[in-house]
């Protein structure tokens, strides 16, 4: 089992559609049999600052196996900097909307 760090736009977001991208997201990790690791549970409060939150997320991506783009990220400041700590850690990068690769870098291939 992998430990899959979700990443996508959360600020500016609706708080309803963005709970329920990250939840499909995670539904779709669990399915596969995987942990899903959701920025949104990490940290736990809509009203954060935004620097305290990314530090949580990026301790939490530090301890995955692999990161999940949502087709949005490249829209997120918060994002951005977690796809280049997994790009500089080594860290697999899977593309929400390239599932069909998905299980070749989930097995390591």
């Amino acid at each position: 089992m992998k430990k899959i760090y979700i990443a996508g736009k959360v600020s500016g977001e609706d708080q309803q559609q963005c709970i329920a991208k990250f939840e499909k997201a995670t539904d779709l990790i669990e399915i596969m049999g995987h942990k899903a690791v959701n920025p949104l549970e990490v940290v736990g409060d809509w009203k954060a600052n935004w620097d305290v939150a990314m530090k949580s997320c990026l301790k939490a991506l530090i301890d995955c196996d692999c990161i999940l783009m949502l087709d949005d990220w490249h829209f997120s400041k918060g994002a951005k900097i977690e796809i280049q700590l997994a790009l500089d850690l080594k860290i697999p990068i899977l593309y929400n909307n390239m599932p069909d690769e998905w299980s070749k870098k989930l097995n390591g291939h």
